[in-house]
C-alpha cells in the first residue's frame, strides 16, 4: 500500500528512506569462543527505544546467522511491526535477522530517524505493507520503494530529538510511578484474596476440582486449519492472559467444525487456563470467556473449566487467582525446558468450596468486595497510563509535522 503524505511546513520535504539511510546486509556466523553484544527482539522494549536485559553473550549460545551492526545505526524490528521495536545502537554488535540495521547519511540524525520509525504514522504504514498473516513482517518493498521520511535541516532535527528526549523522559518517569502504584494495587488485592482463603481453608473441607466442574482439554487443530476469512473462532494460548482475555483478529476455523468439534466448544464465562507457560510475570494465565467468544473451539495447550452452577464457577475463578493455586501450578509445572501443567494436575487441585449455594454466593460476594476497591483504583491508574501513552503518540505526530 502506498504512503499517504501529509503537507509539510516550509523548510521540510519528503525524502525516500533509501536516500537518507542504507540497510546493512552484512551477516555473521557467531564464533562459539567469542563474546558478542547480541540484540534479539526480546531485548528491545516496545515503543520506548530502550534496550532491556542485554549483556555480552558467548557465540556458543547464539544459533544461526546474524546481522552485524555498528554504533549509531538504527535497528528496526521488522517482525510484527505493531510491537514498535526500534533503537539506536550504542555499541557495535550483532542481531537477529528479524532486525534491519540502518546506516544514516549526513542528511539525517539517527535519533530523528528512530523516533520517526516509532511514530504511529510509520507503524500504520508498516502494518499495511506486511507479508504473512500469522507472523506479519514488514516487506523489503516498504523500505526500498515505498517509505518516505519528512526531513528538515540537521540542526532542526537535533533540536527536535533533544526536545523529544526531554518530554518523553518526563512522561516515562510519570508512567513508571503509576506502574508502581499498579503493582501495589495488585499486591493489596492478592493479599485480600489469600487471607480470605486461608481462613476459609481452616473450616471448610477441600475437594479436587474434578468433582466440582467439567473440563475441556483443547484439541490440536492443525495450523493449516486456520484462515483469516470468516468461520468459527478458536481459543488459543495467545488469548489467555492474567485475568484478561485477548481477542484475536482474523483467525478462524472452518464453519463446518462447529458441529464436528462441538465437544471442544466453550461458553460465555467459562474459565480458560493456559497449560504451557501457565505463569507469566508472577501471575497465573487464567481468565473468563467473553460473550464474543461463546461457542469458540478450545485449541491445544488450553483447558476450559465449565459448570452449570454459575456460583461454583465464580468461586473457582476467584480461587484460581490465589497464591496457593499459583504455588501449586508452579510446583506441578516445574521443568528444565518449557513449563507445562497437565490437565490431570489441574483436575487434582483441591479447593475449599462451601457446602451449599448460599454460602458459596456469600464467599464470592465477600471476595469481590475485598478486591473490587483496589481493582477500581488499578483501572483508574491504567487509564492515566493510557492517556500518557496517547500523549506521547500525539507529540510524535506533531514533531514530524514541524509543529514541535
Amino acid at each position: 500500500m502506498e504512503q499517504v503524505l501529509y503537507k509539510l511546513p516550509e523548510g521540510w520535504e519528503w525524502t525516500n528512506l533509501t536516500d537518507v539511510c542504507t540497510p546493512s546486509r552484512k551477516t555473521v556466523e557467531p564464533n562459539p569462543e567469542e563474546q558478542y553484544n547480541y540484540i534479539g527482539l526480546e531485548n528491545i522494549e516496545s515503543h520506548t527505544g530502550r534496550v532491556i536485559s542485554n549483556s555480552p553473550t558467548k557465540g556458543s549460545e547464539i544459533s544461526s546467522t546474524k546481522v552485524s551492526f555498528k554504533q549509531g545505526m538504527v535497528l528496526y524490528g521488522k517482525l510484527r511491526p505493531y510491537l514498535n521495536k526500534v533503537i539506536v545502537a550504542k555499541v557495535d554488535g550483532i542481531a537477529t535477522t528479524e532486525i534491519i540495521p540502518f546506516k544514516c547519511s549526513d542528511a539525517i540524525s539517527p535519533g530523528f530517524l528512530a523516533y520517526y520509525l516509532r511514530s504511529q504514522y510509520f507503524v500504520d504504514l508498516a502494518m499495511n505493507n506486511c507479508s504473512g498473516a500469522r507472523m506479519p513482517r514488514a516487506t523489503t518493498k516498504l523500505f526500498t520503494q515505498i517509505a518516505k521520511v519528512p526531513v528538515t535541516s540537521i540542526i532542526e532535527q537535533k533540536r527536535i530529538v533533544a526536545k523529544l528526549d526531554t518530554l518523553f523522559t518526563s512522561i516515562d518517569t510519570a508512567i513508571k510511578h503509576l506502574q508502581e502504584s499498579v503493582t501495589l494495587a495488585d499486591a493489596l488485592s492478592q493479599n485480600g484474596l489469600d487471607s480470605y482463603f486461608a481462613e476459609l481453608t481452616k473450616t471448610t473441607p477441600e475437594l479436587p476440582l474434578l468433582k466440582l466442574a467439567e473440563f475441556i482439554s483443547g484439541y490440536a487443530f492443525k495450523s493449516g486449519d486456520f484462515t483469516s476469512e470468516s468461520g468459527i473462532k478458536s481459543i488459543k494460548i495467545t488469548n489467555v492472559g492474567v485475568n484478561e482475555f485477548t481477542e484475536n483478529i482474523g483467525e478462524f476455523l472452518p464453519a463446518n467444525y462447529e458441529s464436528e468439534y462441538q465437544r471442544f466448544a466453550a461458553k460465555t464465562n467459562d474459565i480458560v487456563i493456559a497449560l504451557t507457560r501457565p505463569i507469566i510475570n508472577g501471575g497465573l494465565k487464567v481468565c473468563r470467556v467473553p460473550e464474543t467468544y461463546s461457542g469458540a473451539l478450545v485449541n491445544q495447550r488450553v483447558a476450559a473449566i465449565t459448570s452449570h452452577n454459575k456460583h461454583v464457577l465464580d468461586f473457582i475463578y476467584l480461587y484460581l487467582q490465589s497464591s496457593r493455586t499459583k504455588n501449586y501450578v508452579q510446583e506441578k509445572s516445574k521443568s528444565l525446558n518449557q513449563p507445562n501443567l497437565s490437565i490431570t494436575d489441574l483436575k487434582n487441585l483441591t479447593i475449599p468450596l462451601p457446602n451449599h449455594d448460599d454460602a458459596i454466593v456469600k464467599a464470592v460476594s465477600d471476595c469481590n468486595a475485598l478486591i473490587s476497591k483496589t481493582r477500581k483504583s488499578k483501572a483508574e491508574i491504567l487509564e492515566k497510563i493510557s492517556l500518557l501513552n496517547r500523549l506521547k503518540t500525539s507529540i510524535l505526530d506533531s514533531a514530524f509535522k514541524g509543529e514541535l
